[in-house]
């Protein structure tokens, strides 16, 4: 086994070199060729044999120093190889043939083997220019693999022993793991000995201090001090002892800056704004801790000397105090010192020991044995019997026992196994990390290495990793297969997960991610020295010159321009975070002497333009401007003919002509980025002839137009695409030969597939619908704007899908039914059918069915037969109707301008228009164009509204007869499974709704929308049985009077009522379930002063929306309310109960009666949302009211705004005004002296901004355009006083956009 020196070099030598010279073989003559592969068939296959004969020896610098001139020969090489093909894709984009070969073969020349040419063409090859550096270096790589023989010959080899290189064998997805770890051997009793000591009785000292204590768990590294830490963290005990945990990982060397912003992360879960002042985040930090009762907080990984500084430990924890005493710290650490500010006695340190031989057996048969089951009870019992000798002998170490375990489960042989008892010291943890390390495929290591270039704790994403690696060049086709490089690199970052190296992570605030264990990190690190480089620390004077991976966590690399520029040979930048450097800075400075470059990933915002020089970068493959303004891109972009991935800012309205040159694109794509986590894709501008780009692996959104260029037939052989695909406005398509042409049916990679017409098409709709057959693995088709009665065939063929999981209709106007064959659909977990008005009946529903979703389709009616004809009870629900003029007229007085009236009403007026064609009755005609003329009408004028009211009515008088006058009853019978229901503008009796929802076992949600037959919900019984219903939506449904039995429902937390006048909220509370927690929504409800008396004691969350109310509100019972909303009240002028509540949020919204008595008794602790400075101001001058972090005016109307005191407002880190119609922002915003980030949204009147605060950080302006305007470098009014920010977000709408 090779020393870690050794190791970080030994891929140079592996059959990576042998790929590089298969490439070179198709610009080399027949000679050269042939030598080379002799080199190829002696040397490499014994070079295995050589490294472990050469590390014991005493020409083991011979070897090293060799491997290294073998390794840049490579490179340059690979450099020169790279040169060449760009002449070719060059020569290709501009003539549309290769400069030296016709069109036959492979599309793409860096792949393609070519059969060596005859002799005499050879010999004429050789002294063509372009060829004669890569001969050279050629040469020289020939010349060094020649010096292996003689190295061999030196070590005393025997000719023709050779070792194999481990193969990288596809592997699949392990099953899913997460911190913390599943499943802990041998740490039950010290776990409870730190639990018991974490929830033990406070000390005097700690008690008058109200700070906290310390308690370290002390052990080698590998020994399992952080998975004891998380088996502590995720204990219930401590969950419910601590209201506030927090987990930080040191590793190594503190930074309080970036671990004081990581405790607030992960105090709040969720990020925290990127923040230079120290002050200002350890206020923030000790602001958070103050509110909580009991903290905790685990350092993970700490590292402390005696010759540390002391100093920065006690700034660091400086801002943990809280309310009560009893807070702790828990440590894990190498070392037994402890920085003096932890506060940890000798006796609260607990040294790890080993674990029962028993216990540590164990554990690492879990690793060994996973997988498959061994079903050879001879083969298992001889390698249980190797087990017990392998565990002897890793000195009870267990990160050592979970890699070397996972390595073995892969390869269950006697052999293998046999053979890791001959490993040196496993008890070491690198000897086993080696160890597995050099199992890997080459490839695989390399992979591997390149993690390192991003910092400890780093959130490693599967898919961006990947991406990386195939533009490095990491990634070895599969030629075997059609299996893409990123497929195959995704088999690479599994087989990485399944031997350990990373652990899957998962988040319930975002997406799941992987992390690197620090003593893997480490280990990455010390082989990949010579290669990479992390630039973080701006004392660095120096970088290694061997460097070709460097990323950046610097403010600006201006700063370290000289030491960057000595890197000649540099491949990779990645930008961690936003610099301070503007574009011309960066690429005329420095990257115009990195010729070399593949990967570059830039964040800055400090200009909307990317340099021409940027085509100067002939090597490039990966070009990442998610988090920079760039909106403008040069021409020379499209000379970038190597570019794999390009992926832009949303803000990036119009594309280069040429883009379509670049022939090896696989990734192309525009995202808009909120935060440094939160990355969303938004549509593209069109590509012109995109159908150029063959490689292209994904289309967020295709446009067919008739214009050149961008047809349908574009899509011909983009048989690549994967994933989602949206085509859009199919009626620019010719006829049904163009979507023939398209060959939709090729693209075998496709998932998901959206076919859209976006207006009225033509009656050959079928027929096109019919030419875009989709290929048969699609897991999910939607069908938008469909004109035509008739399904295509291959919707008619039982077996044409293979595995459709969902199925939509959208606005399919004709269609009367689903398709008829059940078989079809048999895999359906998810079918939507929104607004297809001819839908008649619903029928063939697929058993597996788990969602569904019903918009829009007014002759779909479902009622009992026992409801039929019933007379009486027919005309007493049109008497209760009527009831609803007064109360529609009333809730209209407080409507104006917010239309939810006027959205009901349209939906309600396109499903009766739909109705009443089956009527035909004049007078229904006469009222349904009352509705339609009141509709359009913009001004709310009393007597429309009387008149719209009416004909309403009328009209509705009309549906209840006809519904209940029908003479077959129409049941809405769904898959006992379905665990989400939506009905939204169709109609459903009320005993139709209670039997329906009676059928199901397990629904979780259901929604009820614009359905104005209901009139009650179902009675507690059919509740008391839907015992996993989690969320019940209610909106539109005018005449609603009652919840019925929804009091019984047992696991009820969110719940929406929403538009329903009718609905009785008198001792409202009462009618809901008592353990109601999650949400309370009312709006468009008419409320009473005891809506909210005597129930909901968990409710958190408590909104209401333009509501007609008594004069007073009583929410004092909300004992539990955490957040409260209150927006379009205009009867409102006092709330009670206020003192016995302690909101951490509160929106106050076009309330303008709160008499200032009430206003003044409003407490919040992180969020308030305010319409009226007037209003802010009455509440800064509270006495006792602090100011919250979160401060929004949404919804101003006044012309200008002030803060009157601005120094009540030093609180305030985060300010955001939203849909505001003032014109200016407060002149003395500079006064608010912690303001971290200012949001300014949706403000057409704002144009310019005052002076800021030196404090702010991040600036973010959306669909603000004259603001926009004069925020823009260099010229723009306002350009100087945000100029100096680093985070900026600029976010107009594309006009593109659809």
């Amino acid at each position: 086994m090779a020393d870690l020196a050794l190791a970080g070099l030994r891929w140079a030598a592996s059959p990576i070199v042998n790929e590089l010279l298969t490439k070179a073989s198709a610009y080399l003559s027949v000679d050269m060729v042939r030598e080379i592969q002799r080199l190829e068939a002696t040397v490499l296959p014994q070079f295995e044999l050589v490294i472990q004969a050469a590390q014991k020896s005493p020409h083991r610098g011979i070897l090293e120093a060799w491997l290294r001139r073998l390794k840049e020969a490579y490179y340059d090489a690979e450099d020169l190889l790279d040169e060449h093909e760009y002449n070719v894709l060059e020569g290709k984009a501009k003539s549309e043939k290769s400069l030296l070969l016709g069109e036959h073969g492979s599309s793409s020349t860096a792949t393609t083997v070519m059969k060596p040419f005859h002799a005499a063409m050879s010999r004429a090859r050789n002294l063509l220019p372009q060829n004669r550096r890569l001969i050279s270096k050629m040469n020289e790589l020939k010349a060094i693999l020649t010096e292996a023989q003689q190295l061999r010959d030196l070590l005393g080899l025997p000719h023709g022993n050779t070792v194999e290189w481990p193969a990288a064998a596809p592997t699949s997805v392990p099953t899913t793991t997460s911190l913390p770890t599943s499943k802990v051997f041998g740490r039950d009793r010290d776990r409870d000995r730190i639990v018991d000591f974490l929830l033990g009785k406070t000390t005097t000292a700690e008690a008058s201090s109200a700070k906290y204590s310390g308690l370290a768990i002390v052990g080698l590294g590998g020994m399992g001090k952080s998975t004891l830490a998380q088996y502590v963290y995720n204990d219930k005990r401590i969950e419910e002892c601590f209201d506030i945990r927090m987990w930080v990982c040191i590793s190594r060397k503190l930074d309080v800056h970036r671990h004081t912003r990581e405790i607030i992360e992960s105090a709040k879960k969720g990020e925290c704004p990127r923040v230079d002042n120290l002050d200002t985040l350890q206020c923030k930090l000790r602001d958070i801790l103050q509110e909580s009762q009991k903290f905790l907080l685990v350092l993970d990984d700490v590292w402390f000397e005696k010759s540390h500084n002391e100093t920065e430990w006690e700034l660091f924890l400086a801002p943990l105090v809280s309310k009560q005493s009893g807070s702790k710290v828990l440590v894990t650490s190498r070392s037994k010192t402890l920085p003096a500010a932890i506060c940890c006695e000798q006796e609260h340190v607990i040294h790890l020991k080993n674990m029962d031989d028993t216990e540590f057996l164990a554990l690492f048969k879990h690793h060994a044995f996973s997988g498959a089951e061994i079903k050879d009870q001879v083969l298992r019992t001889k390698l249980e019997d190797t087990a017990v000798e392998i565990a002897k002998r890793l000195g009870q170490c267990p990160l050592a026992a979970k890699v070397l375990g996972s390595r073995l489960c892969r390869k269950k042989d006697i052999a293998e196994w046999k053979a890791a008892l001959k490993i040196g010291d496993l008890s070491d943890p690198f000897t086993s990390l080696l160890w597995s390390y050099e199992k890997l495929d080459p490839r695989l290591q390399r992979c591997f290495l390149y993690c390192s270039l991003f910092p400890k704790g780093h959130r490693y994403e599967s898919n961006e990793l990947v991406h990386l690696w195939v533009a490095e060049g990491f990634v070895g086709s599969c030629n075997l297969s059609r299996r893409t490089l990123e497929e195959v690199g995704m088999d690479y970052f599994n087989d990485m997960v399944s031997v350990s190296f990373f652990q899957l992570v998962f988040h319930i605030y975002c997406d799941s991610y992987y992390v690197m264990h620090d003593i893997l990190h480490d280990f990455a690190e010390s082989l990949s020295r010579e290669d990479c480089f992390r630039l973080e620390d701006d004392n660095v004077t120096e970088i290694p010159c061997t460097v070709r991976h460097l990323s950046i966590h610097v403010h600006s690399m201006q700063k370290h321009k000289q030491i960057i520029c000595k890197l000649h040979h540099l491949r990779t930048i990645i930008c961690i975070d936003p610099l301070m450097d503007g574009p011309s800075d960066i690429f005329d400075g420095m990257l115009r002497n990195q010729r070399k470059l593949r990967v570059l990933s830039l964040s800055f915002y400090n200009s909307k333009n990317l340099p021409e020089s940027i085509g100067e970068l002939k090597h490039l493959r990966y070009l990442n401007l998610i988090r920079t303004l760039v909106s403008e891109l040069p021409r020379s972009l499209c000379t970038l003919y190597h570019l794999q991935l390009l992926w832009l800012n949303h803000m990036v309205e119009n594309l280069p002509d040429k883009l379509c040159n670049l022939r090896k694109l696989r990734h192309l794509g525009a995202y808009s980025s909120y935060t440094h986590d939160f990355v969303n894709e938004k549509p593209i501008c069109q590509i012109l002839n995109i159908g150029k780009l063959t490689s292209l692996q994904h289309i967020y959104v295709f446009s067919v137009q008739k214009k050149q260029g961008y047809e349908l037939r574009q899509l011909k052989d983009l048989n690549e695409l994967g994933g989602s695909l949206r085509v859009k406005n199919l009626e620019n398509v010719i006829g049904k030969d163009e979507a023939v042409e398209s060959k939709l049916y090729l693209k075998s990679r496709l998932k998901e597939l959206a076919l859209e017409w976006s207006s009225n098409n033509r009656m050959d709709a079928m027929d096109i619908l019919e030419g875009l057959r989709p290929p048969p693995q699609l897991s999910k088709l939607t069908i938008e704007g469909y004109r035509s009665d008739t399904y295509p065939g291959w919707l008619l063929e039982r077996s044409y899908f293979e595995n459709l999981e969902s199925f939509e209709l959208s606005n399919c106007s004709l269609l009367e039914g689903l398709p008829p064959d059940t078989e079809l659909l048999r895999n359906c977990s998810m079918l939507c059918i929104n607004f297809v008005p001819n839908l008649k009946e619903l029928s063939n529903l697929p058993a597996s069915l788990a969602y569904l979703s019903i918009d829009r389709c007014p002759l779909l009616m479902f009622i009992t037969n026992n409801e039929l004809g019933q007379h009486d009870f027919r005309e007493n629900i049109i008497m209760k109707a009527a009831d609803l003029a007064s109360k529609l007229a009333l809730m209209w007085e407080v409507d104006s301008g917010k239309e939810f009236i006027r959205s009901v009403l349209s939906k309600d007026y396109s499903s009766l228009k739909q109705l009443m064609t089956l009527m035909m009755d004049d007078d229904i005609s006469k009222h349904l164009q009352i509705i339609e003329s009141g509709l359009e009408e913009r001004e709310d004028k009393v007597w429309m509204k009387e008149n719209i009211i009416k004909a309403w009515l009328f009209c509705h008088e009309q549906r209840i007869r006809f519904i209940y006058g029908r003479t077959m009853e129409m049941p809405l019978v769904l898959p006992s499974g379905l665990r989400r229901l939506s009905l939204s503008s169709c109609s459903i009796t009320d005993e139709a709704l209670a039997i329906c929802l009676g059928g199901l076992t397990s629904p979780i949600t259901v929604e009820l929308e614009y359905n104005m037959a209901l009139t009650t919900l179902p009675s507690e019984e059919v509740f008391e049985h839907l015992t996993k219903l989690d969320s019940l939506i209610v909106r539109g449904c005018w005449c609603l009077k009652s919840l019925g039995g929804l009091r019984a429902a047992p696991s009820l937390s969110y719940l929406n009522c929403l538009d329903c006048p009718s609905l009785e909220l008198a001792r409202g509370a009462e009618l809901m379930p008592l353990n109601l927690a999650r949400n309370l929504s009312i709006r468009g409800c008419i409320l009473a002063v005891d809506s909210f008396i005597n129930g909901l004691p968990h409710l958190k969350h408590l909104s209401i929306d333009v509501c007609r109310s008594s004069p007073s509100l009583s929410i004092g019972h909300l004992t539990s309310l955490q957040s409260l909303h209150l927006n379009g009240l205009p009867d409102l002028y006092f709330v009670e109960g206020l003192s016995s509540l302690h909101l951490k949020r509160l929106s106050l919204v076009d309330v303008a009666n709160l008499t200032a008595k009430c206003i003044s008794q409003f407490r919040v602790q992180e969020s308030l949302t305010v319409s009226s400075s007037v209003l802010l101001n009455h509440m800064l001058m509270a006495e006792g009211f602090t100011a919250p972090p979160n401060l929004t005016l949404l919804d101003c109307k006044e012309p200008s705004v002030s803060f009157e005191e601005p120094a009540n407002l030093s609180s305030v880190k985060h300010l955001k005004f939203s849909c505001c119609e003032t014109e200016s922002l407060p002149r003395n915003l500079k006064s608010v002296s912690s303001l971290e980030s200012l949001s300014i949204e949706h403000c057409p009147n704002i144009a310019s901004l005052p002076d800021l605060p030196s404090s702010l950080q991040r600036i973010t302006i959306l669909n603000c355009p004259v603001l926009m305007k004069n925020c823009q470098e260099p010229d723009g009014e306002s350009w100087p006083k945000i100029s100096h920010v680093r985070w900026k977000s600029f976010l107009p709408i594309p006009n593109w956009l659809p």
